[in-house]
């Protein structure tokens, strides 16, 4: 499977590649603002995922799935070692390449999850997305209007219509509903064979301070499956971190780097 990427920054940095993941229906455009400067001292990636973006589709896809075809990505790109960041789906992602194809990983940034089975508040807006009529839809607030009758909140069909996409004189959907429609009980959940596995990844867990889905009940787990880890909350923000509070994800993001950058340095110097 050949995931859909962009590439940020210069690619002749000597410092490893920073690969930003999204979540449940997002795309790699979602992480640009955060991309752009962080690409100033290293390469930077966005990916889309399977069944997003301009990803291919799949009937099925799962973590096992999805990390085995980010180490492809990281083989087509010839990145050795990349520092992973990842958001909700993505970060469950992220903690199962870590797991797997540790040796790729420098570090591993998660964002607002844990690796345990969510309850499924998903599945309605896959099938909010689909009753829309598309044929009946002239303006992208033609579609807004529509989709109010079953999602109420403005912010979760402003995500859901960021996958809204016009071509020539219609409009399409980006993301492939039905495959993630089939594939939501996978990834809800977390595979639980990995939870024996621990990972040394150095790995920072960052939650929303208004969030449920990152909470201290999850902190034995996390602990026991990364025992390198470290955590950090951002204050007034919810599960989309890095859309309520970009400005601080990004400085919490940059001193991460450079703390993983001064350790690698020092470790290097040991060795010598």
């Amino acid at each position: 499977m050949n995931l859909a990427w962009r590439s940020y920054g210069n690619a002749s940095s000597v410092q490893p590649p920073v690969v930003l993941l999204h979540g449940l229906f997002g795309s790699a455009v979602q992480w640009h603002h955060m991309a752009l400067p962080l690409s100033a001292q290293r390469q930077v990636f966005t990916v889309d995922w399977p069944n997003h973006g301009r990803s291919p589709h799949v009937d099925r896809m799962d973590y096992p799935l999805m990390a085995d075809a980010l180490r492809s990505l990281f083989d087509e790109l010839h990145i050795d070692r990349a520092h992973v960041v990842g958001h909700s789906m993505g970060g469950k992602a992220g903690m199962v390449f870590a797991c797997q194809f540790g040796q790729r990983v420098e570090s591993l940034v998660v964002l607002d999850i844990a690796p345990v089975t969510y309850t499924d508040r998903f599945t309605p807006l896959v099938y909010a997305a689909l009753r829309l009529n598309l044929q009946q839809i002239q303006r992208r607030e033609d579609a807004d209007i529509h989709l109010a009758r079953h999602v109420r909140s403005g912010r979760l069909r402003a995500m859901l219509l960021q996958n809204l996409a016009r071509r020539d004189t219609s409009w399409v959907w980006r993301n492939h509903w039905a495959g993630i429609a089939a594939s939501m009980k996978d990834l809800l959940a977390f595979p639980a064979t990995l939870r024996s596995t621990p990972s040394v990844t150095p790995t920072l867990f960052v939650r929303g301070s208004a969030s449920g889905y990152l909470t201290a009940a999850h902190r034995p787990l996390v602990t026991a499956m990364f025992p390198a880890s470290r955590h950090a909350e951002i204050a007034d923000a919810g599960h989309w971190i890095h859309a309520d509070q970009p400005a601080a994800l990004l400085h919490l993001l940059q001193t991460w780097l450079q703390q993983q950058a001064a350790q690698r340095s020092r470790m290097c110097c040991a060795a010598a």
